[in-house]
């Protein structure tokens, strides 16, 4: 089967491919929404380790030149480990991997997954009576 969308005699498709609706990779493989994450996380940590660089340089201008080089570094090391991790995994891989983190570590939403492990094992009720060739 082809991904060739079908056209109708005028023109209009008869139905749209599956991926457009994926959200398309915008810088290093992270979508729109990681890259947003990436770019906060790296803001804060720029804005924690650079605040007290600032205050001993004595320099305001430390503080957003920190923040940038924390977010670049972010951003693009981040979208490389990302890119690795998510390698011909479903698209709601990282999604459920950090709710599963979550919950194993740290309790929170522990009703929305199956947490418990061990073997499985199919018993019969009711024995089978052995006939006599």
């Amino acid at each position: 089967m082809s991904d060739a969308p079908a056209y109708l005699p005028d023109g209009t498709l008869t139905f749209l491919p599956e991926r457009l609706n994926h959200d398309p990779a915008v810088l290093r493989g992270l979508t729109n929404d990681e890259m947003w994450v990436a770019l906060i996380v790296g803001a804060v940590v720029g804005l924690i380790l650079g605040g007290p660089l600032a205050v001993a340089t004595a320099s305001i201008a430390t503080l957003p030149t920190c923040m940038f080089l924390y977010m670049t570094l972010v951003l693009l090391g981040g979208g490389k480990l990302l890119r690795r991790a998510k390698r011909a995994r479903p698209e709601t891989w990282l999604y459920r991997r950090l709710q599963w983190q979550l919950a194993v570590h740290w309790g929170i939403g522990t009703q929305y997954l199956i947490l418990h492990s061990g073997p499985w094992t199919v018993r019969r009720t009711n024995r089978l009576k052995r006939t006599a060739p």
